[in-house]
């Protein structure tokens, strides 16, 4: 079972102790393609296109100009699924649980695996890379990458769109009759992450076991490609 996340807008300040050695990502070449493209944006660019102050927009472009402290990625992002996820409290078993069944997906990266080394970025499938839009170059590519598994798909609607595989399944959180919130989903995603970890889940029917936060899996709310969990007791 592979498990999907979405990456973070947000990056950590400062690396994280005892984090295990790490690697380049996979996908360098075409990450290169998008960061000559990049590059090549002049900060009122940056701000008119990606809708960012100029502050934002100064600290972009010199992403992409300037090296950059290259971080793991599963502890470098710091969004709230991450926050919640707390990768400084994994140990060592957990890590390689975590290399084996974890992956996050980027439209600068395509497919990272936790310890893949990654700089700050800032990119979303449908953003304009000069003649570049991730989602459509990424998508064949990750297709080959996580064709023939199981895929548990904790990502927001925007990433999983980046996904075309057969056998996935989509996990949806339900409060009130609707669709949680988008800030309490990421934390949720961050949390039934961490769980999966915790227990070492391998085979994706059994995360239809788990308890986050007091939501709970749905059967006669969910499909064979969406699993709602919903806040209350199993129906």
């Amino acid at each position: 079972m592979k498990i999907l996340l979405s990456p973070a807008k947000t990056f950590r300040k400062q690396p994280l102790p005892d984090v295990p050695a790490g690697q380049t990502p996979q996908y360098m070449e075409t990450t290169e393609q998008l960061r000559t493209e990049l590059k090549k944006l002049t900060v009122d660019q940056w701000q008119t296109q990606f809708k960012l102050s100029e502050k934002a927009a100064l600290e972009n472009r010199a992403r992409m100009n300037q090296p950059q402290p290259a971080m793991a990625a599963l502890a470098a992002f710091h969004g709230e699924a991450f926050r919640n996820f707390q990768a400084e409290t994994l140990s060592a078993e957990d890590w390689r649980y975590c290399e084996e069944h974890l992956r996050i997906l980027s439209a600068y990266y395509g497919l990272l695996r936790p310890l893949d080394f990654i700089q700050p970025y800032r990119l979303d499938p449908l953003d304009k890379a000069g003649a570049l839009t991730p989602l459509n170059l990424w998508k064949p590519i990750l297709r080959q990458a996580l064709d023939g598994g199981e895929i548990l798909i904790l990502a927001s609607q925007e990433y999983a769109r980046m996904v075309d595989v057969s056998d996935t399944v989509t996990v949806q959180f339900v409060k009130n009759g609707r669709k949680s919130p988008s800030m309490e989903a990421k934390k949720l995603r961050g949390r039934m992450a961490r769980q999966i970890v915790d227990r070492r889940i391998i085979k994706r029917a059994d995360v239809r076991s788990l308890d986050v936060e007091g939501y709970r899996y749905q059967p006669e709310l969910s499909t064979a490609e969406v699993w709602v969990f919903e806040e209350g007791e199993q129906k």
